[in-house]
């Protein structure tokens, strides 16, 4: 059996404008939500060794320009403001589907849907349909590992909410080793 992790970024008020109003704005459809506004897959390197993992998503931050794949490394530089669901994908081939799925968006990127942002505020869908959001990549693989059954274009906390009644339980991410101990709550 595989394994991805579904991360959350944990708004921490600290002057990113983009970051608290997408976690203040979806909390009120959401409520008992954790104050989420970013979202990316973790995947484990061949070993099944997180700590070399890569991560997957679509962003603006640090020279993203859209969908991205990056080390594990460079995502988790403050592990306490992230925390995960562990996904279980029991159909070996599925996950590897998925990943080269995830590469292929990656080499076809057109860049971040600034659009769908607005979306968040809005009463009514605005996007771009050749450009992601980070909840669309995150979503789109989890429907490519049947883990979704439709394609939604939720915020950070409605994924996590739907991730939590579907049975699956969000934890935080330890500070000493993030990539191996968990952190019950």
């Amino acid at each position: 059996m595989d394994s991805v992790r579904v991360l959350f970024y944990k708004a921490a008020r600290d002057g990113k404008i983009i970051d608290n109003a997408i976690s203040i704005h979806t909390w009120l459809p959401n409520p008992g939500t954790g104050p989420y506004s970013h979202t990316e897959i973790w995947w484990p390197d061949e070993d099944g060794n997180y700590e070399n993992g890569e991560c997957y998503t679509s962003s603006m931050r640090n020279g993203g320009v859209g969908t991205v794949i990056r080390p594990v490394s460079e995502v988790l530089t403050h592990p306490e403001r992230w925390d995960f669901v562990e996904i279980v994908i029991s159909r070996e081939p599925v996950l590897a589907t998925a990943i080269e799925l995830a590469r292929e968006a990656v080499v076809n990127n057109k860049g971040y849907d600034l659009l769908a942002i607005l979306s968040f505020f809005l009463p009514f869908r605005v996007h771009s349909r050749k450009k992601q959001i980070c909840t669309e990549a995150v979503q789109t693989f989890l429907y490519n590992c049947g883990v979704f059954t439709r394609i939604y274009v939720f915020s950070p906390r409605r994924i996590s909410k739907r991730l939590i009644e579907m049975g699956y339980r969000i934890r935080p991410l330890s500070t000493e080793a993030p990539y191996s101990t968990l952190v019950t709550p």
